[in-house]
């Protein structure tokens, strides 16, 4: 793949932050790849049990709103698309970068993420997972919970879905982020965010137990292959990244529920 000149590949690490901010911030690094050229691969984890929506998803009842209130679950509503997840219990990779720096096309996208993907998981021990085949004209699920149903490229250890991810595309850039499974969500966690817990599979419930580091590395090594990338320098997120994080949360704050603008700057 020609890569244009100029393009630069960075890695950000974060531990644990709230959900509207770790949305806010994959935004600001879509609208990065799309104004500056950079791609950035993310790796980071949940403050506690987090529900993220779908763009277009539809708002979720006043029960279980209640519900998820009660159980200590916080609801953000993501600007990629798909269904509900549950995070708390897994590691968050999100990759932005310019279209040019990618497979063309959305297929080829999520064919090169998830090559990514299936080696790092094998990797670390689970050599039984594997890629849901691509199929042409299926329908999007109508599930509620995105880890009801694999979709095509997406991981899975036999009919358990282990990685979902979720894309968007805007202004000449791709943001593609999704959810590694660590271990099982609490049940009270799930049963108020109206998952199934026996629908997905994770690291843990397949004898995989490692340090969070090795974990980390191993999908950094993984991404930087199918990158054609030796190296990926570790860099903090600019302060403009973070004031866009920060103005995420502080809409948050005033509608939870609130689809985040479709519109780059």
């Amino acid at each position: 793949m020609a890569r244009p000149s100029g393009e630069r590949f960075r890695l950000i690490q974060h531990g644990a932050a709230s959900g509207p901010f770790n949305m806010g911030l994959d935004e600001a690094l879509l609208r990065t790849a799309a104004s500056d050229g950079i791609a950035t691969l993310r790796l980071y984890i949940w403050d506690g049990p987090w529900l993220s929506l779908g763009y277009a998803q539809r708002r979720i009842e006043a029960e279980r709103m209640a519900a998820c209130e009660k159980a200590g679950v916080g609801i953000v509503r993501r600007t990629t698309g798909g269904r509900a997840v549950l995070h708390g219990n897994d590691l968050t990779y999100s990759l932005a970068a310019p279209e040019a720096m990618l497979r063309p096309g959305l297929r080829n996208s999520y064919d090169q993420v998830a090559t990514a993907l299936l080696a790092g998981v094998r990797s670390l021990g689970a050599k039984q997972a594997s890629r849901v085949p691509e199929r042409r004209g299926a329908r999007p699920s109508k599930e509620f919970d995105c880890f009801a149903q694999p979709a095509g490229d997406e991981i899975v250890v036999g009919a358990q879905k282990l990685v979902g991810s979720a894309q968007r595309r805007r202004g000449g850039a791709v943001l593609q982020h999704g959810s590694i499974r660590l271990g099982a969500d609490s049940v009270a966690a799930a049963i108020a965010s109206g998952v199934d817990p026996d629908a997905s599979t994770n690291l843990f419930d397949l004898g995989i137990e490692i340090c969070e580091a090795d974990l980390r590395t191993a999908f950094v090594e993984a991404f930087c292959h199918v990158l054609g990338t030796d190296h990926l320098p570790e860099e903090s997120p600019s302060a403009d990244e973070l004031a866009q994080a920060d103005a995420r949360v502080a809409m948050h704050d005033k509608n939870p529920l609130d689809a985040p603008s479709s519109k780059t700057p």
